[in-house]
């Protein structure tokens, strides 16, 4: 429909003017040191909808991660963390590992088969498929639509019919790709040598990916966290 792809330019053009704004802003204040230069961003929210964007607030450093106690996982989601903390250049991320689940921001596991979406409330973002493993990140938002209900939950899954070096190199770009949802990075990047694009075949992350998530991180969250228990 041309006036609904005209809308989408039209927000996409505001958050563009925005963040240049708030850039220039930075740059007079000193904050300017936090962003990466002369580089290119993404889109970072869901689906084309610039009123779904989420990141983790400061109150909730260090972000809790939960990985499943399954093989390599547990090394896989300590390493990707780490490449994603280390995207920042003002301390803006840090996390820590927990062992219990219950008490977890983030928990990701490692199933057989990577879950349906049992419910209309749940969004997902998946495809992140390199012919030996797949990955899914999932939440849902309160009644209101204004806030995450609860974790953020990634899955990571073999796909049959691999050997295991390659399962094994598999997991460790879907892993990293899948926490990048999971801390706000709500869509996929167009460019096949970003950790974002749909199907990833890089651990270390590209300058547009530590620039669109240095943004994302000092732009308005417009979806609250989930309540912690």
């Amino acid at each position: 429909m041309p006036g609904r792809r005209i809308a989408q330019l039209g927000a996409l053009l505001a958050v563009t003017l925005a963040l240049a704004a708030a850039a220039a802003c930075h740059d007079n204040v000193g904050v300017g040191a936090c962003f990466d230069s002369a580089t290119t961003w993404y889109a970072y929210w869901l689906n084309s909808d610039t009123s779904l964007v989420f990141h983790w607030p400061a109150s909730y450093m260090p972000i809790r991660v939960y990985a499943e106690p399954s093989g390599d996982l547990p090394a896989d989601v300590s390493n990707a963390m780490s490449v994603w903390q280390g995207a920042f250049r003002c301390h803006e991320l840090s996390y820590t590992i927990v062992t219990d689940s219950t008490h977890a921001d983030i928990i990701v596991r490692n199933p057989v088969n990577v879950p349906a979406v049992a419910r209309p409330e749940i969004r997902a973002l998946h495809a992140d498929s390199v012919s030996a493993c797949t990955g899914v990140t999932q939440f849902s938002l309160d009644s209101a639509g204004t806030a995450l209900a609860g974790p953020m939950r990634s899955y990571v899954s073999p796909l049959p019919g691999n050997d295991s070096a390659s399962v094994h190199s598999c997991y460790h770009f879907v892993v990293a790709h899948e926490l990048g949802h999971a801390l706000g990075l709500l869509a996929e990047s167009p460019d096949s040598g970003d950790i974002m694009y749909p199907t990833p075949t890089r651990l270390a992350l590209s300058e547009a990916d530590r620039y669109t998530i240095q943004i994302l991180y000092h732009a308005p969250s417009k979806l609250g966290p989930p309540p912690r228990p």
